[in-house]
């Protein structure tokens, strides 16, 4: 079976083997800082780009305290950096259900989804529109969730949900490790 546009099946080719090369290179770039925020601030580059979002966040799940808080983000304007450390709820919210569930969550209208947690919006100037979240895990165990927000154009596609599963698993290990070496520097200062 011929495809019917083969100039759309070359472009369309063309853009997976970037995104391919881009998750390839991820490796390098995300164990090349063993610094939890510089390393924080690649993966969120990352994932709005893949994705191709004008934002993307890093929740951390902190098993202790069992809170759900915001650790990176970033938005178009730079509005974000007053969400660093807010808690999302674990029981009512799209970051809360990805987390609890360790399932990949596509809402592309929030309005439309009682789950969306309006006051992450409400104390910024961004508004979400749209949402892909993915759980991250290591070790069988889950750390956080990687969201990708507001995708330029809609809906959020299955090779989102794959290129974002894929950087998910690799930021995982990569923070883990991060925060291991935080947690000895301290113990040796």
């Amino acid at each position: 079976m011929q495809h019917k546009n083969p100039q759309k099946k070359l472009i369309d080719l063309e853009h997976q083997v970037t995104i391919l090369t881009r998750l390839s290179e991820v490796s390098t770039v995300l164990n090349s800082t063993m610094r939890l925020q510089p390393l924080l601030a690649s993966i969120m580059d990352i994932a709005a780009d893949i994705t191709n979002a004008e934002a993307a966040s890093v929740l951390l799940w902190e098993r202790k305290s069992n809170t759900l808080r915001f650790a990176a983000t970033t938005t178009e304007g730079g509005s974000g950096t007053s969400l660093i450390g807010q808690v999302v709820p674990l029981d009512n919210s799209i970051a809360g259900t990805v987390l609890r569930e360790r399932t990949v969550l596509v809402v592309n209208d929030v309005r439309q989804d009682p789950r969306h947690y309006r006051k992450i919006d409400d104390s910024t100037a961004f508004q979400t529109r749209s949402v892909l979240g993915v759980p991250m895990t290591s070790k069988n165990r889950v750390i956080g969730v990687l969201e990708a927000i507001n995708r330029r154009k809609l809906p959020w596609t299955a090779d989102d949900v794959r290129y974002l599963s894929i950087l998910a698993a690799q930021a995982a290990v990569a923070i883990e490790g991060a925060q291991l070496v935080t947690r000895l520097r301290r113990a040796n200062d």
